[in-house]
C-alpha cells in the first residue's frame, strides 16, 4: 500500500510533469506585430514599395531585392507574391511578371535573411514569425494602394503567412495558400509544437536540403542548399499560432484558395487539410484544388531555375485558380485539358 508521503510525491512529481508538457507544448504569442495601415494613394504605395526595394542586408545579392511592377496607376487588380523559404523574390520575378501582363500591378516583398549571396548563412538562425508577419503585413499595406481588388499569393513558407493574412485582414479579397507550411514532412503534425520548441531551445544548426550533395546539390543560385534549425522554429511556431486561432475563428479574408501538390516532398498535404477543416467548422469557404499527381511536381513548383521545374503547366493553374471566381477570362496558354476541381 502507498504511503501518504509516497502519493503526494507522486501527485506533486505528475503534476510538474503535466506543467513541463503544457509549457512545451504552448507556442509563444506574436509580438509588437503593427496594426494594418494601408496605403491611401497610389503614389503613397509606390513610395512605400520602392523603399522595400532599396533595402539591403549585409552581404546580399542586389537582384535579390524586392519587386515592383506597376501599370503607372492604381489598377482594379494588384497581387502580392510571397516566396518561400530560403529563396527569395527572384523565384516569384517570372510569375511576377505573368501577373503584370494580365493588367496586375505586382510586388514581392523580401524576407529577412533571404537573397544573401553566403547560400548557408548563420543569419537566417535570427528569423523570427514576427519578421514573417510584419513583412505580410506592410506588402499587404503596400497593395491596398496599388488596386482596388487584392490578393495574396504564397508558396510555402510564404503560404503560410498567406494563411495567417487570411485569418487577420479582411482587406484581402483572394488569398491563395500554394503548398503552405501549415504542416511539414518529417514532423508529424500532432506533435508540430513540441518539435516546434524542441527546435527552438536546441543549440541551432545548419540543415542541408540534400544531405547527400550539399553544397554541390543543383538548383537556383539565389536559394539557399539548407536551413537553421532556429529559422525552422520560427516557421513551425506560427504554423502552430494559425492552426489554434483557425479552431476559434473563420478566416477574415473574402475568399481563400489552397493548392495541393500530391507528389510534394516538403509538406504534410494532411496536416494542412487538417487545419482548414477547422476554418470550414468555423463556416469559412475554402476552395481546395490540387495538381495532377502524374505530373510529379517538387515542392518549389515556381522558380523557373529549379531543374525539375514544370512553369508552362504549373502557372496558367495557378493564374485560374488564383482568379476563379472573379475574373472569367481564361489566362495565357491554358491547356485544354485542365482536371476538374
Amino acid at each position: 500500500m502507498i504511503s501518504a508521503r509516497r502519493a503526494a510525491t507522486i501527485a506533486a512529481a505528475s503534476t510538474l510533469g503535466y506543467a513541463a508538457y503544457r509549457l512545451a507544448w504552448r507556442q509563444p504569442p506574436l509580438r509588437d506585430v503593427p496594426p494594418a495601415n494601408p496605403a491611401p494613394t497610389f503614389d503613397a504605395a509606390l513610395t512605400a514599395a520602392a523603399d522595400q526595394v532599396a533595402q539591403r542586408e549585409p552581404g546580399m545579392r542586389p537582384d535579390a531585392a524586392a519587386i515592383v511592377l506597376t501599370h503607372g496607376a492604381q489598377r482594379d487588380r494588384a497581387i502580392v507574391l510571397l516566396h518561400g523559404f530560403t529563396n527569395c523574390p527572384l523565384q516569384f520575378k517570372a510569375l511576377a511578371e505573368q501577373y503584370f501582363a494580365r493588367g496586375y500591378n505586382v510586388f514581392v516583398p523580401r524576407f529577412p535573411y533571404h537573397g544573401l549571396y553566403n547560400r548557408a548563412p548563420k543569419a537566417l538562425a535570427a528569423l523570427t514569425a514576427e519578421d514573417l508577419v510584419r513583412t505580410g503585413m506592410s506588402a499587404v499595406d503596400i497593395v491596398r494602394g496599388l488596386g482596388r481588388h487584392v490578393t495574396v499569393l504564397g508558396l510555402s513558407m510564404g503560404g503560410l503567412v498567406t494563411a495567417w493574412l487570411a485569418q487577420h485582414r479582411a482587406d484581402i479579397d483572394r488569398a491563395v495558400m500554394v503548398a503552405p507550411a501549415l504542416a511539414v514532412q518529417p514532423v508529424p503534425f500532432g506533435v508540430m509544437p513540441l518539435y516546434a520548441t524542441y527546435a527552438r531551445y536546441a543549440p541551432t544548426r545548419f540543415v542541408w536540403w540534400d544531405p547527400a550533395n550539399k553544397g554541390q546539390a543543383p538548383g537556383p543560385e539565389h536559394a539557399y542548399y539548407g536551413f537553421q534549425l532556429r529559422a525552422l522554429s520560427e516557421l513551425l511556431r506560427l504554423a502552430v499560432l494559425v492552426g489554434e486561432e483557425a479552431g476559434q475563428a473563420a478566416p477574415k479574408a473574402r475568399s481563400l484558395a489552397l493548392v495541393l501538390n500530391p507528389t510534394d516532398e516538403s509538406i504534410d498535404n494532411d496536416g494542412v487539410l487538417a487545419v482548414v477543416k477547422r476554418w470550414r467548422r468555423r463556416g469559412a469557404n475554402i476552395a481546395v484544388h490540387t495538381f495532377p499527381v502524374d505530373w510529379g511536381l517538387t515542392h518549389d513548383l515556381i522558380d523557373p531555375a529549379q531543374p525539375q521545374q514544370q512553369i508552362d503547366r504549373v502557372y496558367p493553374l495557378l493564374m485560374q485558380w488564383s482568379e476563379y471566381p472573379y475574373y472569367v477570362a481564361s489566362p495565357p496558354s491554358v491547356q485544354t485539358d485542365l482536371p476538374r476541381v
